[in-house]
C-alpha cells in the first residue's frame, strides 16, 4: 500500500507504472479474498489501460483481473463479460505478451473454470477447463 501511495505521488494517473502497480495490488488483494478493495483498484487500472493502451494484452488481463474480483463477491452477471472478454483478448495477443506474463492467460482460464462452476452451468465449466488443459499441455512442451 506505501508503493501504490509513493506511485500515486510520483506518477501521472494516466501513466503505466501507475497501473502496473494498482494490477499488482488488487493481485495480492484478490489473493487474500479482499475482493472488494481488489475490484476498486482494479477497475482504476482498467481506466488507465484502456486510456492509454486498448489493444494491449494486460488491458485485456485487467479485465480479467476486474472479472475475478467481482467473482469473488459473487457478481456473476457482472463478472461473465469481463472474464470472457479478458480471457479472449489475452488470447488473440498471446504473441504480444512476454514468457513472464503467460501465466495471466491460465488465472483468466482459471476464472472462467470458477465462474461456470460456481454458476452451476457444467457444459460451459467443462469446455473451459479442457481450454486450460490444452493450455496446460502446449505450456509444458
Amino acid at each position: 500500500r506505501e508503493a501504490l501511495t509513493i506511485n500515486r505521488r510520483l506518477f501521472a494517473n494516466d501513466d503505466s507504472r501507475l497501473a502496473g502497480t494498482l494490477a499488482a495490488m488488487s493481485s495480492i488483494l484478490s489473493g487474500v479474498e479482499q475482493f472488494a478493495a481488489a475490484e476498486s483498484l482494479a477497475r482504476e487500472c482498467l481506466v488507465i489501460r484502456e486510456k492509454i493502451a486498448p489493444d494491449d494484452p494486460f488491458t485485456f488481463n485487467a479485465r480479467s483481473m476486474l472479472g475475478g474480483s467481482l467473482l469473488g463477491q459473487k457478481k456473476y452477471a457482472d463478472a461473465e463479460p469481463l472474464l470472457l472478454s479478458g480471457y479472449e483478448g489475452m488470447k488473440q495477443r498471446q504473441t504480444r505478451i512476454p514468457p513472464q506474463g503467460r501465466l495471466r492467460l491460465k488465472e483468466a482460464l482459471r476464472r472462467l473454470v470458477q465462474l461456470y462452476e460456481e454458476t452451476n452451468r457444467p457444459e460451459e465449466a467443462n469446455q473451459w477447463k479442457q481450454e486450460l488443459a490444452e493450455f496446460e499441455r502446449a505450456e509444458n512442451k
